[in-house]
């Protein structure tokens, strides 16, 4: 999965890998970027169906989709 990203997409998603489950500022902090740039990339992952998200109150927190199969 993460070998097809573009190189900005794949900091996020490597971030996103460590932390498990986070919002898009807590990505912000690992990556040194803007929490809007970070939740652009979160957003078109989500798209893509390789991220999962929920709302607790008013954050929304990003998890990669477990349940992404790999299209070979």
């Amino acid at each position: 999965m993460m070998s097809r990203l573009p190189d900005n997409i794949r900091r996020t998603a490597v971030a996103l890998l460590r932390l498990g489950e986070a919002t898009a500022e807590d990505i912000a902090k690992i990556t040194g970027r803007k929490r809007s740039t970070e939740s652009y990339y979160l957003n078109l992952m989500a798209d893509m169906k390789l991220v999962k998200k929920k709302k607790v109150g008013r954050k929304i927190y990003f998890m990669l989709n477990s349940n992404h199969q790999e299209e070979r």
